[in-house]
């Protein structure tokens, strides 16, 4: 689906801060506030704005970032749907999403104590062992997101890394819950959900921010929509070499949208989205020989998410 130039700046506005009031993106955009509202119902009823959420700082409440990719067997749709509800509302998990490579479905979720991760792994596998050939668990130490340079050039930045964890208030968890599900929900609209007041509520926002409990707000965006596909690389170097340089350079390309961190795992991650498969290769091949100490990079295509949030699940 192809877009103009004015529905282009809309989106990389909206991918970037998405609380950004439609009279500043009217200006930003030069056109009228009601079109702008237009064309954001437009995107929305289109479905290349799938919402909008609160990326939140999980480190600084005290959970670890855990990734699980699993090799699936004996599987048709119907058990596929079933373990991705039991994903979903048992094992609580903040992410799900389906593969095409090595692995057929992923989950990120944010935990506090290994033990209690080691009993949701024991009961998974108590429930859907027979379907689970394999499964591989990593823990993210830094997670930078890019703002999608494919809508408008930039090189900001947003890192999820080890910080000195905080209490909340009731309050903030409340607020929390609400922008993770629509972070473009008013503060007056908040005040007549919770029932606290508005000035209370745009104070703790604010306050939340200068904390970096909440990091930013982002748009859900189906890239798919506009002809992108989402690939995933997992980049091995000798000794771990180079790495400084191939995040700064990933960070610089129009195509990058993420890069990462885990253990164990590759040396570095990067999360990419191009229009053809060709465009992939062509760009394993520049940091191949940009960068002589690669010694190995596998990629697999992300397929669909099956659910997308930054708020813990046992918040």
């Amino acid at each position: 689906m192809k877009l103009d130039k004015k529905d282009q700046q809309i989106l990389g506005i909206l991918d970037w801060n998405a609380r950004t009031l439609v009279t500043k993106i009217a200006k930003l955009t030069r056109l009228n506030k009601d079109v702008v509202r237009y064309r954001i119902k437009n995107l929305e009823k289109k479905g290349i704005i799938n919402g909008y959420y609160a990326l939140i700082n999980t480190h600084k409440l005290g959970y670890m970032t855990v990734r699980i990719y699993f090799d699936l067997i004996n599987i048709n749709k119907n058990i596929e749907e079933r373990l991705i509800n039991y994903l979903d509302k048992k094992f609580r998990a903040s992410y799900i999403f389906t593969i095409d490579g090595e692995y057929q479905l992923g989950i990120i979720s944010w935990e506090k104590s290994v033990f209690k991760l080691n009993e949701k792994l024991k009961n998974l596998k108590n429930n859907f062992g027979n379907h689970i050939n394999k499964e591989v668990l990593s823990i993210f130490t830094i997670l930078n997101h890019y703002q999608r340079k494919i809508f408008e050039t930039s090189k900001e930045e947003i890192s999820l890394k080890e910080e000195k964890i905080l209490e909340l208030k009731t309050t903030d968890i409340k607020i929390l819950k609400e922008l993770s599900k629509n972070a473009r929900i008013s503060s007056m609209e908040l005040h007549k959900k919770l029932k606290i007041p508005q000035t209370t509520i745009i104070h703790r926002i604010r306050e939340l921010e200068k904390s970096r409990i909440i990091l930013g707000y982002r748009a859900k965006i189906n890239i798919e929509k506009l002809g992108y596909e989402n690939f995933f690389l997992e980049v091995y170097t000798e000794k771990g070499r180079s790495l400084n340089e191939i995040e700064s350079y990933s960070k610089n390309h129009k195509n990058c949208i993420y890069t990462d961190y885990v253990f164990p795992g590759a040396d570095i991650e990067i999360e990419t989205e191009f229009q053809s498969k060709l465009e992939l290769l062509n760009f394993i091949k520049e940091l191949k020989e940009r960068f002589k100490l690669i010694k190995k990079i596998k990629y697999w295509s992300t397929l669909d998410y099956r659910k997308m949030s930054y708020l813990p699940e046992g918040l």
